[in-house]
C-alpha cells in the first residue's frame, strides 16, 4: 500500500478538477463514488476545493489520506 500511495503521489498533480480522478488513477478510483461520499460527509472538505460554482477541486495529499484510510478499513490485513 504504501508503494501505490508514493505512485499516486508521484503521478497526481497537487490539485486536479474532480473530472479528472477517472482519468488519472486508471478509472480505480471513479468521481461519482467520490462525489457520493463527499454529499454524505464520508470525506472531510479539507480534501476539496471549490473553483466557482460548480467546479470542485480535488486536493491530492489530503485526499490520499483520506483514501488510505478508508482503504486500510475496509482491508485490515
Amino acid at each position: 500500500m504504501e508503494l501505490l500511495l508514493a505512485q499516486l503521489r508521484d503521478y497526481l498533480p497537487p490539485m486536479f478538477a474532480g473530472t479528472e480522478l477517472d482519468n488519472l488513477t486508471g478509472k480505480a478510483i471513479c468521481w461519482r463514488t467520490i462525489q457520493n461520499k463527499k454529499a454524505a460527509k464520508e470525506i472531510p472538505n479539507s480534501c476539496f476545493l471549490r473553483d466557482g460554482k460548480r467546479k470542485l477541486i480535488v486536493i491530492r495529499d489530503p485526499f490520499l489520506s483520506w483514501w488510505e484510510e478508508h482503504i486500510l478499513a475496509q482491508h485490515p490485513n
